[in-house]
């Protein structure tokens, strides 16, 4: 059953490249020896966006939000009194509206750069000088294919990242 789990379970690559051109050249030559575009991914100019190559906290945030969304509506019930329970209109309409807006402020939370480690904050800086980032994703042999072409297009430095996109 591990051997299983080790073989489904994806990973990203992240290579920096001095310049956008370098870094699409790169991903070119990613297709070329037949790595799937979908599995590809280049970030330049965009530091928002680089930040998403370490992967981010969504899932957890809305699902923490969601919680958090329930028990403020359970406050709600429960502090209402009598009036707020007998009024099942308000309950049903009301609860699941705060466990969605929780949710999706949870997710946008995660996305913050506040959970996320200083390591993250080398892929914006890197952006931010003007560097270009490659994300390849997918299984450990995919992998180690796609640094040997990206070595031979001139990565600067890679990162192994356990998020399994690509941007």
């Amino acid at each position: 059953m591990q051997q299983i789990k080790e073989e489904l379970r994806e990973e990203s690559l992240v290579a920096a490249f001095p310049d956008k051109e370098a870094a699409v050249s790169a991903a070119t030559a990613l297709d070329a020896a037949g790595i799937p575009p979908d599995h590809v991914g280049v970030v330049a100019e965009n530091v928002r966006q680089a930040r998403e190559a370490a992967g981010s906290f969504s899932a957890a945030g809305a699902i923490g939000g969601a919680v958090l969304g329930a028990l403020i509506a359970v406050i709600f019930i429960v502090a209402g009194g009598d009036t707020m329970r007998q009024n099942l209109v308000a309950i049903v309409l009301g609860a699941p509206v705060l466990i969605v807006a929780f949710a999706a402020i949870g997710a946008l939370v995660g996305r913050a750069r506040l959970f996320q480690s200083d390591e993250y904050a080398r892929f914006e800086n890197a952006v931010d000088r003007g560097e270009a980032l490659v994300t390849v994703s997918g299984r450990p042999e995919l992998l180690a294919k796609a640094r040997r072409i990206l070595e031979e297009h001139g990565a600067l430095r890679f990162r192994r990242e356990a998020t399994g996109e690509a941007i």
